[in-house]
């Protein structure tokens, strides 16, 4: 029996526990309701409705009780999927996590509460998408008011015991371009695994003001994401469908997928960090040059990154998923009834497992840098959800550093010896809109610096890009040099479909796997420091 007098202070909370709808229908109905995509246009519309949602939080989202759990964590525990739906729809936040580290719908799916699960799903890429529209217009208006900028980012590896590992693990350069509200940024790294490399040359283009093309063939409307792909020569809405209501065959599916593996949740926490600055002979703060910029070198202590795991119920072990031939039976849900059947004789109470390990990254930070933090971070949040290295950049970010500084380099390790090294190498204003012509900042004048780049580096380029080789290098030099302004969408790429290109990926890594276990059969050892091509849209 829940003893509700726990529960006192939040009445999200006590209405959940004495299963009483009719109660907390009324409660949700006293606050005002989400603004729907299409009813906020402006900035001061954004600021107003994004204060709304706030206090619908504060009622609904609340988590000042034992286990940190949300009134939502508290309907899927007891079973209640009338609570979670009145809950759901009235924009309840599902991503929250409680103190065990899970959110609601990890916990519908690892206690096989399936109904609830189907719930949540419907919901989500709804009040998703509703979200995003809300915050847009302050978004927009936020990235107008900073400078516009050409800036540089290098990515690249080093370790204390391999030598010449940045001449063989990959490395990138990501460049950013953002003029009013329109954020460009070009990229081949898209994340890093440890030390698996995923590999996409590809453009994104936030189109904060909309777009028409010269033709008056094309218009956008403002905050567009688009996804360009240069070896196909390919663009893709990385939005597209966003705003769709899912269909029940597509959510029970995807609920269907999560309930076939066990839950994982990768992380890391900054909570505790704390910056040890690195001292001289003299034992005086050290400073070096990170470019134009005069640093000043830290290490951040007490940072975690943990993986914490979850057994599901009915699912497969990892050894199992990965005898599945193509991913076609974990797809089709062939017999999965039948492998249920058979998992049923084992424990499913909570069987949870977590590795954490310290992490010692060390920034260089500098007040000279052009631009701020707080500027930075609503850019980067554009790309976050779509880039695994951005992602991982912003986190760091987050941490709270001295009051005007910024990082300028930092350095991330990621398996014992070998760490990356995230560098602002470069950092220019563009010049005003009407008088751009080919500045400096412009993907034209890479044509050289990438022709010599490609001719200095031959011993891991080639290697990494395979058999793309000369005609790849043609294919950059011709993009290159007939682009001029960097917001322009090439006229003679194809438009495709988000969910085609999704299908393609995905036949394309079940065919990787089955490579590399054919390898594997053939008695492959040893590392291997490789790239895989890769998707995030």
């Amino acid at each position: 029996m829940e003893d509700i007098s726990k529960y006192a202070h939040s009445p999200a909370h006590l209405a959940v526990a004495r299963r009483d709808h009719a109660a907390l229908r009324h409660l949700v109905s006293t606050v005002p309701r989400l603004a729907r995509p299409g009813e906020v246009n402006t900035e001061a519309e954004s600021l107003a409705a994004e204060l709304k949602a706030d206090q619908l939080s504060a009622l609904i989202d609340r988590r000042d009780v034992p286990g940190r759990e949300t009134p939502l964590h508290l309907a899927v525990r007891l079973r209640d999927a009338i609570s979670a739906e009145i809950l759901m729809c009235a924009g309840a936040d599902w991503s929250l996590q409680n103190d065990n580290g899970w959110s609601a719908l990890q916990e519908a799916v690892c206690t096989r509460e399936e109904a609830i699960a189907v719930i949540i799903a419907r919901h989500y890429q709804p009040l998703a998408w509703a979200k995003w529209c809300r915050r847009l217009p302050r978004i927009v208006a936020s990235a107008a008011r900073i400078r516009d900028f050409y800036m540089e980012i290098s990515f690249h590896f080093e370790s204390s015991v391999i030598p010449f590992i940045g001449r063989i693990a990959p490395s990138d350069t990501y460049r950013i371009w953002k003029r009013g509200s329109n954020l460009r940024a070009d990229m081949t790294l898209a994340g890093f695994d440890g030390f698996r490399i995923q590999r996409s040359d590809q453009t994104f283009l936030f189109l904060g003001e909309g777009y028409d093309s010269e033709d008056g063939n094309l218009t956008l409307p403002p905050g567009s994401l688009l996804a360009l792909a240069h070896k196909e020569r390919e663009v893709t809405n990385a939005l597209e469908g966003a705003g769709t209501k899912p269909t029940e065959a597509e959510v029970n599916h995807e609920v269907s997928l999560m309930s076939q593996t066990n839950m994982y949740r990768p992380g890391i926490d900054v909570t505790q960090a704390e910056l040890v600055p690195h001292l001289n002979w003299r034992r005086q703060e050290k400073t070096e040059m990170v470019g134009n910029w005069k640093a000043k070198v830290y290490d951040m202590l007490h940072v975690m990154v943990s993986v914490k795991s979850r057994r599901v119920p009915g699912a497969m072990t990892d050894e199992e998923l990965f005898a599945v031939d193509d991913g076609e039976s974990v797809a089709n849900g062939d017999n999965n009834d039948e492998r249920k059947k058979k998992k049923g004789a084992i424990n499913e109470s909570k069987n949870e497992s977590e590795y954490k390990k310290g992490l010692r990254p060390v920034l260089w930070l500098t007040p000279d840098f052009p631009l701020k933090t707080d500027e930075l971070l609503p850019l980067l949040d554009i790309l976050a959800n779509k880039v695994k290295a951005i992602r991982r950049l912003r986190e760091l970010l987050t941490t709270k550093l001295p009051q005007g500084t910024f990082p300028v380099k930092v350095a991330i390790p990621i398996v014992p010896t070998i760490r990356v090294l995230v560098t602002f190498t470069k950092f220019e204003e563009l010049q005003p809109a009407e008088e751009f012509s080919t500045p400096l900042s412009s993907p034209a004048y890479f044509q050289d610096a990438k022709s010599k780049e490609s001719e200095g580096s031959t011993s891991w380029i080639s290697w990494m890009k395979g058999s793309r080789g000369t005609q790849s290098s043609d294919f950059d030099s011709h993009r290159y040099k007939d682009e001029v302004d960097p917001f322009s969408i090439p006229s003679d790429y194809k438009w495709v479909d988000a969910n085609e290109r999704k299908r393609r990926m995905k036949a394309k890594r079940a065919k990787n796997k089955k490579h590399k276990k054919q390898t594997a059969a053939k008695g492959g050892d040893g590392v291997q420091l490789g790239s895989e091509d890769v998707e995030e849209y």
